[in-house]
């Protein structure tokens, strides 16, 4: 038998009878010890390509404190004693009770967020005047010289697929029937993916605190991002809080300049008609000035009542807004937060050590195999 074959048998044997030989096993794992060498300089060079090569990413965040409720203060201990019962008076009374931090993520991640957020304009660091993620996606789209001649050289073949089966697709899109429904073009969807999923936000269910961050390569872009998600979100918070309340308010509004036009139409005939007939003495000058005096006071009451209500549904509006305190603004980073060198070299280090381990267990266990085979 030869020194390999002795060797071989004596790896072999660390698995025998379902018992695992500790010493024969560190003793192999040490004899191998250049596999782990040469698996964890792999793996510490494609780290390290993947550390230097990938672009650097800032982080930027803002932390904010939404108001709490107070709508059942004005209920007095009524309001507990109902709630008691099963009963909310606040909600009965036409009393939102608003949106609950934790539903924050959600509204960010929606549509309606979203294609708001895609077309409001930021700064970009390649343009000079500030332009919608819209607009820089869509420029973006736009090939470049180097592109076209590939498209029509080495990709001719498939310019010329895509250009039939485009084409026959761009014409039953226009012949298309609108159903009523939400259909996205590609160039929308390629905007909304820039955006979806990019802010993270962090509910602290004890404190109430929102904290919203987001990672991109530009830290001035990143904290404008940031800026306008929470201008954003408090636009679309306090648009559903004070929903109620301005549908109140311009009903009234709208009642009130209708009255306000025919008190001014009743004042405007009344005092007309007294000053033409000031010496005139008949019962139909009598009867007529009594008519248009009815008509003055109850168009100048109606007018004084819809003006109260008017006033009164602005001071609701105002109460019921919310206010948002932002305890720590969205600041310009200045040191980057991504790639993380230090992190992926010691990962890459202890997977390197993982990969070289497995390779060695795995020829024991593969040898143990055979040998049982044969």
């Amino acid at each position: 038998m030869t020194n390999q074959d002795s060797k071989e048998e004596k790896k072999h044997q660390i698995i025998k009878d379902d018992e695992i030989d500790l010493i024969a096993l560190i003793k192999t794992i040490w004899d191998g010890r250049k596999t782990i060498y040469y698996s964890v300089a792999v793996c510490v060079f494609i780290g390290l390509l993947i550390a230097f090569l990938s672009p650097a990413k800032y982080t930027a965040s803002a932390t904010l404190l939404p108001s709490s409720n107070k709508q059942g203060s004005n209920l007095g201990g009524l309001s507990a004693l109902a709630g008691m019962a099963g009963v909310n008076l606040n909600s009965m009374m036409g009393q939102s009770e608003g949106i609950p931090p934790e539903i924050y993520p959600e509204i960010v991640n929606s549509y309606p967020f979203l294609n708001e957020f895609i077309h409001e304009k930021f700064h970009f660091e390649k343009y000079a005047e500030p332009i919608s993620i819209y607009d820089y996606v869509m420029a973006d789209t736009i090939p470049s010289i180097g592109a076209k001649i590939a498209q029509y050289t080495i990709r001719l073949p498939w310019t010329m697929k895509d250009a039939f089966s485009s084409g026959k697709e761009e014409d039953e899109r226009f012949n298309s029937v609108d159903y009523g429904v939400l259909n996205l073009t590609e160039e929308k969807q390629n905007a909304l993916s820039v955006v979806f999923q990019l802010f993270e936000i962090d509910v602290d269910a004890k404190t109430g605190l929102v904290r919203i961050s987001m990672e991109e390569r530009e830290p001035i872009l990143v904290t404008q991002y940031v800026q306008k998600c929470i201008e954003l979100l408090q636009k679309y918070i306090i648009n559903y809080k004070t929903q109620q309340v301005r549908e109140n308010l311009d009903f009234v509004q709208a009642r009130f300049d209708e009255k306000k036009a025919a008190y001014e139409e009743a004042q405007r005939n009344y005092f007309n008609y007294k000053d033409s007939h000031r010496n005139a003495v008949s019962e139909r000058v009598d009867m007529e000035f009594q008519r248009l005096s009815d008509a003055y006071d109850m168009a100048s009451t109606v007018y004084k009542s819809l003006a109260q209500q008017l006033e009164q549904a602005k001071i609701a509006v105002k109460e019921e807004t919310p206010v948002f305190t932002i305890l720590e603004p969205a600041k310009v980073p200045m040191e980057k937060s991504a790639p993380n060198k230090k992190l992926i070299l010691i990962v890459s280090v202890f997977l390197g050590g993982f990969i070289g381990l497995g390779i060695i267990l795995g020829k024991i266990v593969w040898g143990n195999l055979i040998t049982n085979f044969d």
